[in-house]
């Protein structure tokens, strides 16, 4: 009893960390037009470290940050698109951003529990990079469905909806996750030595 008491001591220590880091590195990124989501390094760590509901708790921070830094204006994008449809855009960030964490923990435990060569390792890569796939994967679709609103908006301002699809899937969409991907997949090897630190310290 003891030891499970210190088991969850010592994750909620460690979710706050990463927690915080979220908060921190998504309040930088969430400045101008085009904005790289840097929380998704510590979102992928806790995934792998603290199972899906600790990647599920950072993702949704994850979300709720983005929403509030594009609410009061300063990620223009996403104010953008709350200015087109509201509710579809805080479901957009909410769903995106949980599921950033919830898929790559559930990828991790699957890929890790089979016995071969360097199994954490592959279980770490796919994990990293599939978190910045389904965060642009869930945001491109959201925006295709909510496309008619957001033309509209766009039509206000003197923007075509030629010019608006490609400045969307091309100038925003596409850069960021290229960047985001590979950052992820530079970082995925540290990830899963981390990981297995983390891991370590839980189980003593």
């Amino acid at each position: 009893m003891r030891t499970q008491n210190k088991q969850k001591t010592l994750r909620m220590a460690e979710l706050g960390i990463l927690l915080a880091l979220v908060v921190v590195l998504q309040s930088i990124s969430s400045l101008g037009v085009v904005t790289i989501c840097l929380c998704l390094i510590p979102i992928t760590l806790g995934a792998m470290a603290l199972d899906w509901k600790g990647g599920a708790v950072l993702g949704f921070a994850f979300g709720l940050i983005a929403l509030f830094w594009g609410i009061v204006g300063k990620d223009v994008f996403t104010l953008y698109l709350f200015t087109a449809n509201p509710a579809m855009t805080i479901a957009i960030c909410i769903v995106k951003g949980t599921l950033s964490g919830i898929v790559p923990a559930l990828l991790y435990k699957w890929l890790s529990g089979y016995e071969y060569k360097n199994s954490k390792l592959v279980a770490s890569i796919v994990a990293s990079l599939s978190a910045p796939i389904v965060n642009t994967g869930i945001f491109a679709l959201g925006c295709m469905i909510i496309k008619k609103d957001v033309i509209s908006v766009a039509g206000q301002l003197g923007v075509s909806a030629d010019n608006f699809v490609t400045l969307l899937f091309v100038a925003l969409i596409g850069f960021n996750f290229f960047i985001e991907f590979g950052v992820n997949a530079v970082f995925s090897p540290a990830l899963n030595k981390l990981t297995t630190v983390l891991n370590k310290r839980l189980i003593k």
